[in-house]
This record gives structure tokens, sequence and C-alpha cells, in this order.
């Protein structure tokens, strides 16, 4: 991951709205994902604060959650989140990408918004890869040139801490393109959803 201390970011700050609206409808989409590919187990690697996973328990009882962050201060709130709320199929651990050290498999695994921190996102796509259970899916977006393209013309010389949140893309250090992400997974990904060219969620299957 990179020099951005996510620890401190979340023991300080809260999901902006317009980041909770579109991870509630992003849940959305994953249910219709969900019910047509017979899912029964979840895994979400850099959870954050969870909201996506979190809207999909009530829809899904018998299918259990698992989310996953670097930041013990993030998987702390989450826990309390769905203890004050009665959720008991999700569980929260800390573990940490291009190498997480927790080993356990799922049907479907997501990484949502967490790759453009991670260097070795080759490394990370791989292991998540792994961590699928044969026939299973997962669901990533990724950051491309277009993506460092748009955040060096938004983000401004003095915004230090965007700066130094988005290091390892504004110098394109982790830039990686739909073709590679084939070459390194050995499947070919499809189109899950965009809106935008530079922000792709790409889905691949895993070979029974």
């Amino acid at each position: 991951m990179t020099a951005f201390d996510w620890e401190k970011h979340w023991e300080k700050v809260e999901e902006p709205e317009g980041a909770r609206q579109f991870a509630l409808r992003f849940a959305d989409m994953l249910a219709g994902f969900i019910e047509t590919n017979f899912i029964e187990s979840v895994a979400d690697y850099g959870c954050g604060p969870a909201t996506t996973i979190l809207a999909l328990t009530r829809r899904f009882p018998r299918v259990s959650f698992h989310g996953f962050d670097a930041a013990a201060s993030i998987i702390s709130k989450n826990r309390e989140k769905a203890r004050r709320e009665g959720i008991g199929n999700i569980s929260f651990e800390r573990d940490s990408l291009p190498h997480p050290q927790i080993e356990l498999s799922f049907d479907l695994v997501t990484c949502l918004s967490t790759l453009h921190y991670v260097e070795d996102v080759e490394g990370a796509l791989t292991t998540l890869y792994g961590r699928l259970n044969p026939g299973g899916h997962m669901i990533f977006n990724y950051p491309s040139r277009y993506t460092r393209w748009v955040k060096i013309k938004e983000i401004q010389p003095d915004d230090e801490q965007n700066m130094r949140r988005f290091a390892l893309l504004l110098a394109g250090r982790n830039i990686i393109s739909i073709r590679r992400i084939g070459e390194v997974l050995g499947v070919r990904p499809r189109k899950f959803y965009s809106s935008v060219r530079h922000n792709i969620y790409a889905v691949v299957r895993k070979n029974n």
C-alpha cells in the first residue's frame, strides 16, 4: 500500500455522502449478480466503511460476507456498526494488499477503488484471483492511464493530502491496462460497469 496513513484517515474521516450513495448503487448492481450466479460467500478487499457489503447483508442473509482492510480503525468501526445493527452474516478482519495473509476462498471477491493505492497491482490481482473458489468471480476497478490523466487534472499541487493519497497513481507507478490484466490472470476480463472511461469495473471468472 502507499505511505498514506489510512489508520489516521479513518479515525477522523467519515465516508463522504457522494461516495456513500455510489456504494449503495453499486450494492444494487451486485445484488443482481449474486442472485444470477448463486453466490454463497463474498469478500471485499479494501472495504473501507463497507457500505456496499453491509447493504447486501440483509438482502442475502444466507450469504457470508467478509470485509478486509489495512486500517484497524475502520475495521473496529465496521464491527461496531454490524453489532449495533444486529447483522450476523458478516465479519471484518485486518489484512492488506498486495499479499493478504488470511487464506480463505470465496465465490465472489470485490476490490473497489483500492488498487489505485497499491504499487504491485499485478501481484494483488493474482493473489485475489487465487482466493476464488472454482467458478468464482472477481469484480474490481483498476488504475489505468486514463485514471492517471484525470487525477493529474483534478488534484491541485497544494492539495497535499490527495497528492500523498494518489502518489503512486500520479507517478505512474501502478498503471495497468485491461489487456495486461488478462495476460496476468490468464483469463479475459469483461466490463462489469463504467460510466466514464477512466473508471472501469471489470469482472473475471475463475475456471472450474
